[in-house]
């Protein structure tokens, strides 16, 4: 089978004659029918049943025909990302950002601006500081760190310096005597305990605090360390002693703590954008580099110093070919390159494959020359993949899987089969809305599918999708444990801002537009209990903690429908999403918080090992819904 025969079969499909078919792919009725042929007889099924007046897709062929057009599709979708990848421009990149990062708003900021330039490139965001953040790095989980400098300590990482922190406050428990003043010097906090980190896990920031302080001829009366951020903000909140941090921290500072400024201390510690030293990927350094110029137009504006214009790229897209992709190469191409890729050299693959090794490199050249990017470096030993090739080796490892299960997916539909597809669902709004623009347009070009649709709670879609009890789970974002979602991948599905409380019609606060959230302090929070999703209620609950605002708990339960429900009965609030605003649940009215904005969404999970076109071509449709869906 190569990729010409599915792209015959596809305008076969579309195309009301043969005649019309071999006219749009430019080929003579009598070859397009050879091939069609010849594709029947290596899938051992018929695929097109021949009439005087026409012809028609057998069940056989209306799978082939959906799976066909995906596997088109995924091909050229992979050179794409293959020739972003190699120009930097598309791909993932994971950032690890410390607390000064997340707790000042710089980490949305940097994610804003990167989408605006480079709207192809995902941006993964992990929050981890100090020797968490380098062991994050050197462990691969994450590209690129913000945060204090790499110490000596680790020389295959590699730290630029942006800007500085300026350490001029303290932070102390809000019931301590020192909280109430508008100013401190340092002299006053003689008698106190500071609280500080190990010099393991922070080394420069311990030694110039040290250094400081020998300078000002300063001692605390005790010093307690810790080993990371989470501890000593602890340790503060609960008096144990003070801490320093710099002036515009505010954010940072834990619920049962003040900042204070002191009028004597201005110690500068730098802001760094870490790296591994042999990193080579062009898309590491553009996410640097956009994330040095939003901290470098910061800087400069806190300091009152003018940006030079012009220095801001443009926005970047993937290029567009002129040709498809799938129009120039074969499977051929495809199997060639994964093969030399597994083997790490021309030769060795050629003795696996067959053919000469001259035609076998003849083969990747001219799947290099489509690309327009280098896939492989060739070196006295071998070959190793460059980015764009490590990025289209994954792409072409997917789509061979997929081939392979071509023809069971078209001998289960000969066999009357029905080709369906499981959709495990939440019936909120968006979620919904989704759903029923997807049967819509599968209704339309895809009438043999039967898809069904199953109400499934977020954290039991993982187990039923390993079970096969569904094909797709749309969810919500909350983290599960790595337990709970081996085996399955989770994508962004669309966003979903998390906004608005839902309160019954009858309710008084259902008149007003939008509300502070002091105002329900009274009134019960329905909410599932913790064991349900544990991420969800502590992300939810902190961000309840920083705003000073504790809900009333009367009891907990499971099920979005029970909980509206019980919302339209009068006996609390929930929380609602932005979608939500114009189609609430029945019986409930959405009204904005004035201090809340989570973002929030719905993900996408599918089997990792999943192969079958015709599931992945319904994921890629749900990806294009969502990708239209408001934000």
């Amino acid at each position: 089978m190569e990729l010409r025969h599915l792209r015959y079969f596809v305008a076969v499909g579309e195309e009301a004659t043969f005649v019309a078919a071999a006219s749009r792919v430019g080929v003579a009725q009598p070859a397009l029918s050879r091939q069609i042929r010849a594709l029947e007889r290596e899938l051992e099924v018929e695929l097109v049943e021949r009439r005087a007046k026409g012809k028609r897709l057998t069940p056989a062929g209306a799978v082939t025909h959906a799976s066909a057009r995906h596997l088109l599709r995924e091909v050229d979708a992979a050179f794409e990302r293959a020739r972003g990848a190699g120009l930097g421009i598309a791909g993932r990149c994971v950032v690890c950002a410390g607390v000064r990062a997340l707790g000042s708003g710089l980490v949305g900021r940097i994610v804003e601006r990167l989408r605006a330039l480079y709207p192809a490139i995902e941006l993964g965001i992990m929050e981890g500081a100090l020797d968490r953040q380098m062991q994050a790095l050197l462990s691969f989980e994450a590209d690129i760190g913000i945060g204090i400098p790499a110490p000596p300590a680790f020389p295959s990482l590699l730290s630029e310096t942006v800007d500085n922190d300026v350490f001029d406050s303290i932070v102390i428990a809000e019931h301590h005597p020192l909280a109430a003043r508008a100013q401190l010097r340092l002299a006053d906090l003689g008698g106190e305990t500071f609280i500080g980190y190990r010099s393991e896990v922070a080394g420069e920031f311990t030694r110039a605090v040290r250094s400081e302080f020998a300078r000002k001829h300063f001692t605390p009366a005790a010093t307690y360390e810790y080993d990371d951020v989470f501890s000593v903000s602890t340790a503060v909140a609960a008096g144990q002693g003070w801490t320093l941090l710099h002036r515009d921290g505010a954010a940072l500072v834990v619920p049962g703590a003040r900042l204070v400024p002191l009028s004597d201390l201005r110690l500068p510690l730098p802001h760094a954008i870490t790296r591994r030293a042999d990193e080579r990927r062009p898309i590491v350094f553009n996410v640097m580099d956009v994330m040095r110029l939003v901290m470098q137009e910061e800087s400069a504006t806190r300091d009152g110093r003018p940006f030079p214009d012009g220095s801001a790229p443009e926005p970047a897209e993937v290029p567009a070919s002129d040709v498809a992709p799938s129009v120039m190469i074969e499977l051929r191409h495809l199997r060639y390159f994964a093969a030399v890729a597994d083997a790490g050299s021309f030769g060795r693959a050629a003795e696996i494959l067959g053919p000469a090794q001259p035609a076998l490199s003849r083969q990747v050249a001219h799947l290099e020359r489509v690309v327009g990017v280098p896939l492989l470096e060739r070196t006295p030993r071998g070959v190793t993949l460059t980015p764009a090739g490590e990025s289209f080796v994954r792409s072409v490892r997917r789509i061979l899987e997929e081939v392979q299960a071509l023809a069971g997916e078209a001998q289960r539909a000969r066999r009357g089969a029905v080709a369906r597809c499981v959709v495990g669902s939440l019936p909120t709004t968006l979620a919904r809305r989704m759903v029923r623009a997807l049967v819509r347009e599968t209704a339309l070009d895809t009438p043999d599918l039967q898809l069904m649709l199953q109400e499934v709670a977020t954290p039991e879609q993982p187990e039923a999708l390993r079970a096969g009890r569904i094909d797709l789970g749309i969810c919500h974002p909350s983290p599960l444990s790595a337990v709970d979602e081996r085996g399955i991948d989770r994508s962004r599905l669309a966003l979903d801002t998390m906004n608005c409380a839902l309160v019954s019609r009858s309710s008084p606060l259902a008149t007003r537009s939008s509300i502070s959230i002091h105002e329900l302090q009274d009134v019960p929070f329905i909410f599932p209990d913790r064991a349900f999703q544990p991420a969800l209620h502590d992300m939810l609950f902190g961000q309840f903690e920083r705003l000073g605002f504790r809900p009333r708990v009367d009891d907990s339960y499971h099920g979005l429908r029970t909980i509206w429900q019980l919302v339209a009965s009068g006996h609390g609030w929930a929380m609602g999403f932005a979608s939500q605003c114009e189609e609430p649940p029945a019986g409930t009215s959405a009204v904005t918080i004035d201090e809340l904005s989570i973002p929030w969404g719905l993900d996408l999970l599918t089997r990792a090992d999943e192969s079958r076109s015709l599931i992945l071509d319904i994921a890629e449709r749900l990806h294009a819904i969502g990708s239209h869906a408001p934000h």
